[in-house]
Parts: structure tokens; C-alpha cells; sequence
């Protein structure tokens, strides 16, 4: 059975890469919804439970880094991959602190969004559905510095 994946991004050009990027994954993954806002997000998150939220850090409403932490305290089996534009160690470290499992730098997307996917879907695998591991915070190795 495919993982789900809510995708929150308020760009819909990053909405339509991240699809494009899941399709050759489609036999493990599944885009069960899409958000545009936090906001959004969140009720998409609580209403289908997904396995994975991808979002953006920068986004109206309720950012990423607050979906991160709420997602954590509602579903803290979902692994969460924030992506940001910004690059900087500060975004990082917020993506860390907020508890999300990988930070993805949207300069490398192409590169740097499926092997974070497939890592999750590696664990997923060998640890089953309740044995899932956090990566304990994020991840720079899947960002790249400007």
C-alpha cells in the first residue's frame, strides 16, 4: 500500500514539480491532497493522516514551521520534509527545531526531494508502520548552500 502525502505549498509551480517529481514514485507514494495555505494544510493534515507532509516554510497564514510543530503534536508518526528558497543555517535550524525530519532546499528540489522521500520509504520498510524512526530533526545533507 502506498504512503500518502499532503503537499503545502503556496506556490503552485513547487505544487506542480513536487507532483511531477512523486510520479515516478507512484507505486510507493500518493498525493491524498493538496494545500496552498498552512491553514489549509492543517485540516487536510487532520483529515486524511497522511504518512508524509511536504510543505514550505513561507507561507500565508500559518507558516511551515508552526504546520511542522502541530503536525508533530497531533500525528507524530507523519514524517514531515519542509523546503524553503532560503538556504540560510538559520532556516535550517528552524526546520530542526520545529521537529521536521528533513529540510530540502528548493534550489536542488530536482536532486534533493526524492532521496529524502525514498529514505522515509526505506525506513517505512524495514521498521514497519508503528517502528518508523525519526531522523531526529532536519536534515542539511538533501539542502545545498547557495
Amino acid at each position: 500500500m502506498p504512503l500518502t502525502i499532503v503537499v503545502a505549498d503556496d506556490d503552485s509551480v513547487y505544487r506542480e514539480i513536487i507532483r511531477y517529481l512523486l510520479a515516478s514514485a507512484s507505486d510507493t507514494v500518493t498525493i491524498v491532497a493538496e494545500a496552498a495555505t498552512g491553514e489549509e494544510a492543517l485540516a487536510l493534515v487532520r483529515r486524511e493522516r497522511p504518512d508524509i507532509v511536504i510543505t514550505d516554510l513561507v507561507m500565508p497564514g500559518l507558516n511551515g514551521v508552526e504546520l511542522t510543530k502541530r503536525t508533530r503534536e497531533e500525528l507524530p508518526q507523519t514524517k514531515v520534509i519542509l523546503m524553503s528558497s532560503y538556504t540560510e543555517d538559520a532556516y535550517r535550524f528552524m526546520a530542526s527545531d520545529s521537529g521536521a525530519d528533513v529540510f530540502v532546499s528548493k534550489q536542488v528540489i530536482m536532486d534533493g526531494l526524492m532521496p529524502a522521500v525514498r529514505d522515509i520509504i526505506r525506513r517505512r520498510r524495514f521498521c514497519g508502520d508503528s517502528g518508523l524512526p525519526s531522523s531526529g530533526g532536519a536534515s542539511a545533507s538533501a539542502a545545498a548552500p547557495k
